[in-house]
């Protein structure tokens, strides 16, 4: 017999909704923006939607990933920089609109618990998801289970120090992985080059407009032969591999799942990553491990916030 569960992603400028079984199967999904970040106001716009997903099916719980520092114990919105909440009890104040239990967690860890159930199906015991976006998430799936850490903040990936003398992270740290494939700094990267006087087809696909570079642009360019934005995706590949190299050696999984629109960039990344992955990882588990770009990347986040109240 089969059990729904409602998943929420909230995100800083788009919250997705989608009722999901307890196979992973996607029953119903939407989404709407979010341009108020008043806690009250995102509250009542899921209450509303929830009684509209709801009325010919029953649920059995809720999971809710949210951007930032999740205390997952206690339902608490520790800090969520791109809603600007600080201690917010969100799960006590869904709990007035929804009957029946609520699980919170880091929106990496949601996407990690997703990437679990659809890109695996549970088949591997050990895996990593890495979120390649604006910045760089991660979650960790060690023994069949998230691993949250001491204090539920395990699985920050993306600020893991690459160089100690390299440029600022918005974290406060220097060198964060983040700083060297987020896709500003790609952008950047781009951008700057081009300023200088390299050659790029780049120009000529934003009219000029360097502003309107991005990951997607650089992606075009460089299938199209564009040296410059091959160079881009080689060393954002190589950069990858070094911290996977990293990953593999210290937790040994059996599987990297690579989420995000970076997918769209193909082997451009991957080869450099694999390669890299060869020249610096222990032979035994890189070889045990495989690296693999997400099939379902847009619904890992919200649907495996819906599994996660089937944990």
């Amino acid at each position: 017999m089969h059990r729904y569960y409602l998943g929420i992603d909230l995100g800083g400028t788009v919250i997705k909704i989608d009722i999901v079984s307890n196979n992973g199967h996607i029953v119903e999904q939407l989404a709407f923006n979010n341009d108020d970040h008043c806690p009250e106001t995102v509250v009542s716009k899921i209450a509303s939607h929830y009684k509209a997903l709801t009325a010919k099916l029953s649920l059995s719980g809720t999971g809710i990933g949210v951007a930032g520092d999740i205390d997952q114990t206690n339902g608490i919105v520790r800090f969520s920089p791109n809603l600007g909440w600080k201690n917010l009890p969100l799960r006590k104040m869904l709990e007035k609109h929804l009957p029946h239990p609520i699980k919170m967690d880091n929106d990496a860890n949601a996407a990690a618990w997703g990437a679990y159930w659809l890109e695996s199906k549970a088949s591997v015991k050990n895996m990593v998801c890495v979120t390649l976006g604006t910045g760089v998430g991660g979650g960790i799936i060690c023994c069949g289970d998230l691993l949250h850490g001491a204090t539920g903040t395990a699985g920050e990936i993306g600020h893991m120090t690459l160089d100690p003398e390299g440029p600022r992270c918005n974290c406060g740290n220097n060198g964060c992985i983040e700083r060297y494939v987020g896709a500003q700094y790609l952008c950047d990267n781009a951008r700057e080059r081009i300023l200088r006087g390299e050659k790029s087809h780049i120009s000529a696909l934003v009219n000029g407009d360097f502003s309107a570079i991005t990951p997607e642009i650089i992606t075009i360019a460089a299938k199209g032969g564009d040296e410059l934005a091959k160079d881009i995706w080689r060393d954002a590949g190589v950069r990858l591999g070094i911290m996977f190299a990293s990953i593999i050696n210290a937790l040994n999984p059996e599987m990297i799942v690579l989420a995000g629109g970076v997918s769209k960039s193909g082997g451009l990344i991957m080869k450099p990553i694999k390669d890299t992955v060869r020249k610096r990882a222990f032979k035994t588990p890189a070889e045990a491990c495989k690296i693999v770009f997400a099939r379902n990347t847009q619904q890992l986040g919200v649907a495996g916030a819906a599994l996660l109240a089937a944990r």
